[in-house]
């Protein structure tokens, strides 16, 4: 991103990614509003707007009724958004163990609170795992363990965390 620092709202965030993964999944320059509209759960006039507002950012190429693409620096910090993401999944399950629908809605909220500094210490620190002899892992194995669990002091705290941005 050169020097110019961006500072980007989590719904921004969520767009950004939005096209990045339906740019994996279809293929770039063939991402349309309503793609992004379905995915996000959003209504098209709310995308149409947050799209213009990306693309005058420099992070998305569009124009009028056409596809929607992530210019270099908007894949640049897609692929930075997404690895945050996936970091978070992976320790929240192969870490700590929590359950896939949790560790991911989980994921969805931690993710854009995380500072840089965060966000690279925890990817480093799952590359130190990563390095680990599997079998110096019995800490993690432990850890693992159903019959590790603590005293669940977490029962009462009402579940109030909404899924995403959007809820």
């Amino acid at each position: 991103l050169g020097s110019r620092v961006l500072k980007l709202t989590a719904v921004q965030e969520d767009y950004i990614e939005a096209v990045y993964r339906l740019e994996q999944a279809n293929a770039p320059g063939a991402v349309r509003v309503k793609d992004i509209a379905e995915l996000l759960g959003t209504r098209l006039p709310t995308v149409s707007r947050t799209v213009r507002k990306l693309t005058g950012m420099g992070l998305f190429m569009h124009v009028a009724r056409g596809a929607v693409g992530l210019t270099p620096e908007g894949r640049q910090v897609a692929k930075a958004v997404v690895h945050r993401h996936e970091d978070l999944l992976r320790f929240f399950t192969d870490i700590l163990g929590v359950s896939g629908q949790t560790a991911r809605d989980d994921a969805c909220q931690v993710e854009h609170g995380l500072s840089a500094e965060t966000a690279q210490r925890l990817h480093e620190f799952l590359l130190f795992v990563d390095r680990t002899d599997k079998s110096d892992r019995q800490w993690l194995r432990r850890f693992l363990k159903p019959g590790a669990r603590e005293e669940k002091v977490f029962d009462d705290l009402p579940d109030n965390k909404t899924t995403g941005w959007r809820t």
